[in-house]
């Protein structure tokens, strides 16, 4: 193990682009899921759904949020329907479930997503049972990543001291409030999200594919 990370023991991993990538077209699904829900709901037209999605995604984290707040929108039931996309272009990844596997400690789910969702991902990545637990948006009291308060339920619950703690992630704003706690940050960085000069103060190290970087991690322990 690199010298940088020798005193690692508590890996914590984002799920939806991070333990795969963006050709498989899920995230997509979820949006067009989430403008589908605010259609049938307010019984409006598409374009008006996909506002009020983007609306409520700015101003509460997620559209959930506003959904809930504003309308008393029940999250299992919402979670139940955005969630019911395609996954048949997720497939199992043997090798990164074996270098998950060898990292030295506990290795953990951090995501928005509700855990239902969370486990049938890591079934179709071929990684259940690998995860000790799912921290998942109901965890969080649909508090949603970057709240700083879900990243201190989330150490309270686990019983995970930052300091010997590292968070992977794909949006790299969500690995503020980790930094703050003391936690190393991996920002995955699949060149979708806009860089605004300021994410040096966060990221301690930015990848471009998680197996790569984890195989790099093991090969360097092999060879001393």
């Amino acid at each position: 193990m690199h010298s940088r990370f020798e005193h690692i023991d508590i890996w914590i991993f984002d799920l939806d682009l991070t333990l795969y990538g963006p050709e498989a077209n899920i995230m997509a699904q979820v949006r067009d899921r989430i403008a589908l829900y605010v259609e049938r709901l307010f019984n409006i037209e598409p374009d008006a759904a996909h506002q009020i999605r983007h609306a409520y995604w700015k101003k509460y984290g997620t559209t959930l949020g506003g959904l809930m707040a504003e309308h008393a929108v029940d999250p299992h039931d919402y979670l139940d329907f955005v969630h019911d996309v395609d996954m048949t272009l997720l497939h199992p990844a043997a090798d990164l479930r074996g270098l998950i596997e060898a990292l030295p400690g506990r290795k953990l789910i951090f995501t928005n997503a509700d855990a239902p969702y969370a486990q049938r991902v890591l079934t179709m990545r071929g990684l259940d049972s690998v995860f000790e637990d799912i921290f998942d948006i109901h965890r969080m009291k649909h508090l949603p990543k970057p709240a700083p308060a879900s990243y201190d339920r989330l150490c309270t619950e686990l019983d995970i001291d930052p300091a010997r703690a590292l968070f992977v992630e794909d949006s790299a704003h969500n690995l503020a409030p980790a930094k703050d706690l003391g936690m190393t940050t991996i920002w995955v960085n699949h060149g979708i999200e806009a860089d605004n000069g300021d994410k040096q103060d966060y990221v301690d190290h930015e990848i471009a594919d998680l197996s790569g970087w984890l195989s790099s991690l093991q090969l360097r322990e092999s060879s001393i």
